[in-house]
């Protein structure tokens, strides 16, 4: 039986199933399902159990000798020598252009393997795909930009990868990497650095190293998790241990609307708690670079609807620590951040 995009399936020898999305080359399809991930598997080991409506476009089973991914995303093969070296790395890059603010991603596949990968951001509400595709060997990919609000609200990255196409003809275990969404470390500029695979300074993530005869490392989704927590702490230098240490300075923001804008006048309350809100976020973008101490944020007393908006923002997308500012220099009408 021929199967069609739209086709409602159930896996042969595994449990459950979902619905066609895709028809890829060799005889492979990619089926969604309810959880909103996509898997490639043989049509062969699959049951048609509802085809696909008459009112909805039907693509018959036809595939070329192209890959399916877009060939503006799809960049340049390395130069890369003829080893059995896998290096599978995920990179971040900063993106401030215009009135965006946020990081494009980009997925490395150092290896002579093509791979079908599939990337999703975890966040509180549940689970966001971000891309889904095809990588040729020894090629790289613009995966998504992320935004820094998607930043700030995202818990982790999740990154699926399956290989397949070796000249070797060697089999590789599919494998899972989660990366911890770390919102001050996207902003700390030491851990942007130079790499071998992006013309620009990267933060990086390993997914996947190993070298066949010289030994293997960074296997398993565990020792993916050390290293992560090797990078997020770094050995002491105990050399400075014993220096003076400079004083972090303090940035002070007064956020009522008066001192943002010239004239209120035709402004919703929407408006100006929205514009409130993005001063809120360029000082902490401010701070968080220049490695201040503290941020004093002045709201005033009002109805609560800014100091509740601040200090929501704070606790769950910076997650950071905040108290009442001294009372005695701007009564009940500051918070303190520490950063």
């Amino acid at each position: 039986m021929t199967i069609n995009i739209g086709d409602k399936v159930r896996f042969l020898n595994d449990v459950g199933g979902g619905l066609v999305v895709k028809i890829l080359k060799n005889k492979m399809v990619l089926v969604e399902n309810e959880e909103g991930f996509e898997y490639p598997i043989n049509s062969k080991e699959l049951i048609v159990i509802e085809k696909a409506k008459k009112n909805e476009p039907v693509i018959e089973k036809v595939e070329s000798d192209k890959t399916h991914f877009s060939e503006d995303k799809q960049e340049a093969k390395f130069n890369f020598k003829k080893d059995n070296l896998t290096n599978i790395v995920f990179g971040f890059v900063r993106n401030i252009e215009d009135k965006k603010d946020g990081f494009d991603c980009y997925l490395i596949n150092d290896s002579n393997f093509s791979l079908f990968y599939h990337v999703v951001l975890k966040l509180d509400t549940g689970f966001k795909k971000l891309d889904a595709e095809i990588l040729e060997a020894n090629t790289k990919i613009h995966v998504v930009y992320l935004s820094r609000d998607e930043i700030n609200l995202g818990k982790e990255i999740i990154i699926q990868i399956l290989f397949f196409d070796n000249p070797l003809e060697v089999l590789k275990p599919q494998i899972e990497r989660k990366i911890k969404i770390v919102p001050l470390n996207f902003f700390q500029e030491h851990l942007f650095v130079e790499n071998d695979f992006i013309v620009e300074k990267a933060y990086i993530f390993e997914l996947l190293k190993e070298n066949f005869g010289l030994g293997q490392s960074n296997k398993t989704n565990e020792d993916f998790e050390r290293k992560i927590l090797e990078k997020e702490i770094p050995e002491e230098d105990k050399s400075k241990r014993y220096s003076a240490r400079q004083e972090r300075k303090t940035i002070e923001v007064d956020l009522h609307i008066n001192e943002l804008v010239e004239s209120v006048v035709g402004m919703t309350n929407s408006e100006i708690l929205a514009k409130q809100m993005e001063v809120f976020h360029q000082t902490m973008t401010e701070a968080i670079m220049s490695k201040a101490g503290k941020v004093i944020l002045i709201h005033g007393i009002g109805n609560g609807t800014l100091k509740a908006s601040l200090r929501e923002s704070l606790s769950k997308q910076y997650k950071l620590h905040f108290e009442d500012a001294s009372f005695q220099e701007y009564g009940f009408g500051a918070t303190m951040v520490l950063l």
